[in-house]
């Protein structure tokens, strides 16, 4: 059968993506905002998931590939731009693959808690 995941999954799959990328790119310093507060939680608290347990042992191995790295919840309200990019990728079916070192206007500069990107 071809079931979708839950949406969590989905998310932490997308985070272990994005680390992978970073991580084969050389990036040594990360911070990373994520819509999903649940699984930035479970990611920050070490809490136990059964079902993310793959997911979860791979984010926590690529933790330690970073000198730096930081995972943030941003509301989706001020997430807007990535939050219009997935509406239309869902409503197309389509799919983004873009890892950009230099972003030059931060997809939330309101959300930032530890200064500007």
């Amino acid at each position: 059968t071809n079931q979708r995941p839950i949406p969590l999954h989905a998310e932490a799959e997308s985070l272990v993506w994005a680390m992978e990328e970073l991580s084969s790119r050389g990036f040594q310093q990360v911070r990373l905002e994520s819509d999903c507060q649940q699984l930035v939680h479970i990611i920050n608290f070490s809490k136990k998931w059964p079902a993310l347990d793959p997911e979860l042992d791979a984010i926590e191995a690529l933790r330690t590939s970073f000198i730096s790295f930081s995972l943030s919840f941003i509301p989706r309200s001020l997430n807007f731009r990535a939050d219009a990019l997935a509406k239309e990728a869902r409503s197309r079916d389509l799919h983004y693959m873009l890892v950009d070192s230099m972003v030059s206007i931060p997809l939330a500069h309101e959300a930032s808690t530890i200064g500007p990107v």
